[in-house]
Parts: structure tokens; sequence; C-alpha cells
């Protein structure tokens, strides 16, 4: 992975971290882009190249009010993922559970998901579902089921 980085950009930081664990001030605010650096590495940098959209690549969202069974959510993910998670890049999804003070959250790549227990829901907001499916060849079919 960090020779993959450093082909991107040999001269960033590299600051290891697990699930973004990381102090802000090692990342916020650092002023880290060097315009006249880049130039020096990179003298078309400024130059209009151009360039072409992937069009193979699309998301899906659903935005669902109320609340959702959580076995059928799960049944509803584990099915989509078996089937079409080689087609999924990127998921994620905060949701209302039925009997759950609390938000579920989600998010995945490809096959894997990884779930866990949010913040409470405040007394003002409407208690909803949002997720989003990011791939190739995506289309909305079907939806979770309350």
């Amino acid at each position: 992975m960090i020779r993959r980085l450093r082909a991107i950009n040999a001269l960033a930081e590299i600051l290891p971290a697990r699930r973004a664990d990381i102090d802000l001030a090692e990342v916020l605010d650092v002023h880290a882009f060097d315009l006249d650096q880049v130039l020096q590495s990179d003298p078309t940098f400024l130059t209009d190249t151009e360039h072409q959209h992937d069009t193979t690549v699309t998301s899906v969202g659903i935005d669902l009010p109320g609340e959702l069974d959580q076995r059928k959510l799960d049944a509803w993910l584990s099915t989509l993922l078996r089937t079409r998670g080689a087609d999924i890049f990127r998921s994620k999804g905060i949701v209302a559970l039925a009997g759950s003070d609390r938000q579920y959250v989600f998010q995945g790549v490809h096959m894997l998901l990884e779930a866990e227990n949010g913040r409470e829901w405040r007394a003002q907001e409407s208690r909803g579902n949002r997720l989003v499916f990011i791939g190739g060849t995506i289309r909305a079919r079907a939806h979770p089921a309350r």
C-alpha cells in the first residue's frame, strides 16, 4: 500500500492510522500543498488536458422514512452483497432500526460490510434511512423491506 501511495505522491507524508484514528492537528491546516514544489516535479500540472469520465461507475441512493426491521435489512444486505458485491465499490448508510434509539451505521467495500450502533437519534430528527451504493452496473431494483 505504501508503494502505491508513493507512486501517487512521492513527497507526501504518510501517517499510519487505523479507522482514521489520528490527531486532527496532524492533518488539518498544515499547509501541505506547495504549488512551486508540485510544478518542479510535474511542470504540466497546470496544463489543461483532456480527460474522460468513466460512465460505467454509477450510484444508487435510497432515502426511506420510518424504521426498518433489522432481520429483514440484514437479509437484504446479505443477499445484495452476495449477488452483486463484486459490482459495488462502496456502500454506506445510516438506518433507523425498529426498537432502537441509536442510529445503525454501516459502510462497506465490495462484499465486506461493517456495521455498528452510532449516536442516539436527536429529538428533533425524523428517523429515516439513507443508503448509498457506488459501483459499476448498479441499478435500483428493490429496497429494504420494513
